[in-house]
């Protein structure tokens, strides 16, 4: 099973086109084994999914704020044990983050980083409907 180490987020407020938005940055380190590499060639992909959540204590799940703000991505295997350094960043609007109903009050952030392996993958036909 992969492992991630050094996970760390860093947001970083600025305005564009009038507009209050956060700079949002994820890095982390995975580490992949020498069965996920047979996996690979067997024709496995391994996808990142990073969910930005929003910490509210004392409830005991996290709030997604923003979907998809980080788009899945194959994560491409060099060898097993090899460490393959992700960085990753996205631009979201200062309001989405918002997870405390009080304005002023501190709005605690953290993401999720999970390394998903797929098999297999598909698309069916395209079909239009009316405007």
């Amino acid at each position: 099973m992969a492992t991630i180490a050094s996970p760390t987020l860093t947001l970083t407020p600025f305005t564009e086109g009038g507009q209050q938005k956060v700079k949002i940055e994820v890095k982390y380190n995975v580490t992949f084994t020498a069965n996920e590499v047979i996996l690979q060639t067997d024709g496995f992909k391994f996808q990142e999914v990073i969910q930005v959540l929003g910490v509210d204590a004392p409830s005991p799940v996290d709030q997604v704020l923003v979907s998809n703000i980080l788009p899945t991505q194959d994560i491409t295997i060099p060898g097993a044990g090899v460490a393959v350094s992700r960085t990753r960043t996205a631009k979201a609007l200062r309001k989405d983050l918002q997870e405390d109903p009080t304005t002023g009050d501190a709005d605690e952030i953290r993401c999720s980083i999970q390394i998903i392996p797929v098999a297999a993958s598909a698309f069916t036909n395209t079909v239009s409907l009316a405007g």
